[in-house]
């Protein structure tokens, strides 16, 4: 009897060693996987080497649970039958049902949560061995469970995804492992490839440009003024942008005297890039060219706008000013609790970061601007109330037709 005893106490460990693997294995999540491999030699790659084939290593765990609880089941049962009689089955297996799962399921998982790495570590030589004990029911069984995971089966989803690597990165920032202003570059860099230059250049509107036939003397009041060490330079229309004055050859005319050299004289040749390219092609495009600014164009050949190198530099790190910029409005700035200004040109994905939503991004909608407009199906005016799944905007300013600002009343969930 007392060995009895003692070896359904041994098979309850081992059902809790078991459990406790599982979980242990399950939970690694892939930066703890290479770590592991990494720090731990020849233990942490056998852990990566099981971890890649889930499948088998789920079998194997499995197969020893069950029939180490099988078999503690069996010999309870034994035991109750000379003890007490068949009658009293009924409360043991009730009794050892109760035990299994607080002391060999619920409590050795809740701990592998906790220590999951070195669980891992510790049963990675036990398991690789059952696998081998094991290879012939694990193939049988995997054959038999991968028939019946094929009527269920449907398109493989992608382990990594880059919405699952944000929201890491999200997860991470709440944990206090990397600081807000870490967060924001890593998910700017990871949005990098996807934001479209017309999400970040200077409206044609908005562009300062001369006349080619303007001389430096007639010019340069208007060049002080505005500070711009690139000046694109326009033939006849301002739309119609032909070459780009670099201010180092200002300069150098200024040194010389020569004040009465055309524009189009000093001017370099511009380059264009169509408005439908991204972010980071130009910013290839500008490393190769060795410029850092581009005339950005549509399919007509049509200006659309200007974007610079200090352009792409703040889709990184945020808005920068030299000396002698004024500083502008935030992209988003806090009034109160619920109320926000928001720039009408703040890119969808920067406002989705911002407040976890998912205002769906299109062709028309790059902006918070595009967006509403798309919303609406006409340009709204100022003071009007839009109420959208997102939040209700109230539109503080339009200008040219184009929605400046907006005030969010904003319900976190």
């Amino acid at each position: 009897m007392i060995l009895e005893i003692s070896i359904l106490c041994l098979l309850l460990i081992l059902s809790a060693i078991f459990s406790a693997t599982e979980t242990a294995f399950i939970s690694l999540s892939m930066v703890q996987i290479e770590e592991c491999a990494a720090k731990y030699g020849r233990r942490g790659k056998r852990v990566k080497s099981l971890m890649e084939n889930t499948n088998t290593l789920l079998t194997t765990i499995l197969i020893g649970n069950n029939l180490v609880n099988i078999s503690a089941s069996a010999i309870a049962t034994h035991i109750t039958i000379e003890k007490f009689g068949s009658k009293s089955i009924g409360i043991t297996t009730g009794i050892l049902t109760l035990v299994i799962l607080i002391f060999a399921e619920v409590t050795p998982k809740q701990i592998a949560i906790m220590h999951n790495e070195q669980i891992s570590l510790w049963m990675s030589s036990f398991i690789r061995f059952l696998e081998i004990v094991l290879f012939p029911v694990i193939k049988l069984i995997g054959f038999m469970s991968s028939l019946l995971t094929r009527l269920f089966q449907k398109e493989q989803k992608k382990s990594v995804s880059m919405d699952g690597i944000i929201h890491m990165i999200r997860l991470a920032e709440h944990e206090g492992v990397v600081e807000s202003y870490e967060s924001k570059m890593v998910k700017n860099v990871f949005r990098f490839n996807d934001t479209p230059i017309q999400a970040i250049m200077t409206h044609r509107r908005e562009v300062f440009s001369l006349d080619k036939k303007l001389t430096l003397h007639e010019a340069i009041d208007s060049i002080i003024e505005k500070g711009f060490s690139r000046i694109p330079v326009y033939h006849e229309n301002p739309e119609d942008i032909v070459g780009i004055v670099l201010l180092k050859d200002i300069i150098s005319c200024l040194a010389k005297d020569d004040t009465e050299q055309q524009l189009k004289d000093i001017m370099v040749k511009p380059l264009f890039a169509s408005g439908n390219r991204k972010v980071n092609e130009l910013f290839s495009l500008f490393k190769s060219e060795k410029l850092n600014i581009a005339v950005i164009v549509d399919g007509y050949g049509g200006l659309l706008g200007i974007v610079t190198m200090e352009d792409i530099t703040e889709e990184l790190f945020g808005e920068l000013y030299d000396e002698h910029e004024e500083k502008g409005m935030e992209k988003i700035t806090k009034i109160d609790e619920e109320t926000y200004r928001i720039l009408g040109d703040t890119p969808v994905q920067f406002f989705n970061d911002r407040f976890e939503s998912t205002i769906p991004y299109s062709k028309n909608a790059r902006t918070l601007a595009g967006y509403l407009v798309e919303y609406l199906g006409n340009i709204p005016v100022q003071g009007q109330k839009i109420k959208t799944p997102f939040g209700d905007f109230t539109i503080e300013s339009v200008v040219h037709n184009r929605i400046n600002s907006v005030l969010l009343t904003y319900h976190s969930r």
